[in-house]
């Protein structure tokens, strides 16, 4: 059984080579074919799709994900430091949200890395001077570096290098980086 938008239906997946031939040989001559196909919703032949279009599908089902994606986490870092009692709670506050940025460096959650960031440079935060006066040398320290290494100078260039640099390392990428990058194409 599959579900897709409420509905439900049966899905049968058909091999389009015949018995006792090759899959290249079932490949030959449907180049010119793809075009000419029709595609039924609940059967149908995976080899009469071509590649490029169950990626274009893919990359149309995950857009919407991508772009439900809010800054919840930013907001919710503004309110937590805005709603403190005391200056010094205040300070105490933005002092672990920079550890708390700083680790999610190491752990490359670079998504929540930005919303966290992105949170502290904003202009009710950023405006906190007594507050940011507070912080020891290290977490100032912590919060230039992290700055620095988002900072949206030549369009993300450090972070882009950062991200290379992983290779192969489970990563969480930055994802409004992403966004932007398809609204620009």
């Amino acid at each position: 059984m599959y579900k897709r938008n409420d509905l439900m239906a049966n899905v049968m997946v058909t091999s389009a080579t015949p018995e006792g031939s090759s899959s290249s040989d079932s490949l030959e001559g449907r180049s010119s074919d793809y075009a000419n196909k029709s595609y039924d919703a609940v059967v149908f032949d995976v080899l009469k799709v071509t590649p490029e279009e169950f990626a274009s599908q893919i990359t149309l089902m995950d857009m919407p994900v991508f772009k439900a994606i809010q800054p919840e986490v930013s907001f919710w870092v503004v309110r937590e430091i805005l709603t403190a009692q005391t200056l010094k709670i205040r300070a105490e506050i933005l002092s672990h949200f920079v550890k708390i940025a700083k680790k999610l460096l190491e752990l490359n959650n670079l998504h929540s890395l930005m919303s966290v960031v992105s949170a502290l440079q904003s202009a009710p935060i950023f405006r906190l001077t007594k507050t940011w006066a507070l912080l020891n040398r290290k977490d100032k320290t912590t919060f230039e570096k992290l700055d620095y290494l988002l900072s949206k100078e030549d369009n993300y260039k450090r972070i882009r290098e950062y991200i290379r640099s992983l290779k192969m390392v489970p990563t969480i990428p930055y994802l409004e980086l992403s966004r932007r990058m398809e609204d620009k194409a």
